[in-house]
This record gives C-alpha cells, structure tokens and sequence, in this order.
C-alpha cells in the first residue's frame, strides 16, 4: 500500500465532511450541500440512510407547521407542515445565502418544537440568523432542476431535542 493512499482518503474525506469546519462533532452544511443540493452527489448517495450531526442556519423563508406553528411563527410562517405530526424547516449552508437556497428538516411534532420555533421567529424579528445543529438521518434523492437532475438532501430528526441551539467550540 502506498504511503499516500491514506492520507489522500483522509483528505477527501476532510474536504468532503470539513473538519476544519467541525464544531463539537457537528459537519458544516456548507461541507455537504450548495444551495440545498449536495457538493458531491456520490459521497452524499453514500450516506444516504445514515445518522448525522450537521449544523447550519434556518432558512428563516421555509418554516412550515400546523396551526400552532402558524400562531407561534406570525409572518414567519411558511404554510402547513409535512403531514399532521410533523413539522419542518430548512437549513442554509451560510448566513448569506439565499431564502430557498436550502435543505429540508423534518421534525416530529412533540414538546421541544413550540420552544425552537419562539426562538426562529424571535431571531427572524430581530433580523438575527438562528445557528441550529442537528443530529439525523440524512437522505439523497435526485432533484430535477432547469439545468438537469441534482442531487437533493433532507433529514429526518427523531425529536426536537435533535436540534441544538448555540454550540461553541469550533474544531
């Protein structure tokens, strides 16, 4: 085996996954997707059904419930959610970047979910971006766009204590 083969697979797994980008074990949305579509749709397949710990920035545009959310949220309100017992928001990979320019969280309607979404609409009021980590389920699918078929990602979250507010520690 050659002395570079590994280093090489650490490095493409670094740059793919960012770890100069880690913050307590959390993987930088702006690792793995660009506007809302994967950076690389190969290794992104790969994960596809894996739990991971991603952190980004709510797209402060894509907050979706029911009508509790729609009550907590006020103009921030994007429309209903998934289904009945799901709720959802997208995550940019930069503060900067576009409304929609995201990708989607699906998130459980339990007791956690009325807290987070004071603190969205709270944050989106006072123009502030909400900096979230989440641990999921990571999944890619194949997006059709006007320039041809992207590859898409979403996660689903088993609970609201999956989404973590205002970690620290950079890596």
């Amino acid at each position: 085996m050659s002395k570079w083969l590994v280093p090489s697979a650490l490095l493409v797994a670094l740059l793919l996954f960012g770890c100069g980008s880690q913050i307590d074990g959390y993987t930088a949305a702006s690792s793995i997707t660009k506007n809302g579509f994967a950076w690389n749709a190969q290794q992104l397949r790969e994960r596809h059904g894996q739990k991971v710990m991603v952190w980004g920035y709510v797209d402060q545009g894509n907050i979706y419930g029911d009508e509790g959310a729609h009550v907590i949220l006020g103009e921030w309100w994007s429309g209903d959610g998934p289904d009945a017992d799901t709720w959802r928001f997208d995550v940019k990979a930069n503060p900067s970047d576009e409304v929609g320019h995201s990708f989607e969280v699906y998130v459980p309607n339990d007791a956690g979910r009325d807290e987070l979404l004071e603190r969205f609409a709270s944050d989106a009021s006072a123009q502030k971006q909400t900096k979230v980590f989440v641990t999921g389920t990571m999944y890619a699918y194949e997006a059709p766009t006007l320039g041809g078929v992207r590859t898409g990602v979403h996660m689903q979250t088993e609970s609201s204590a999956d989404i973590k507010l205002d970690q620290t520690q950079e890596n």
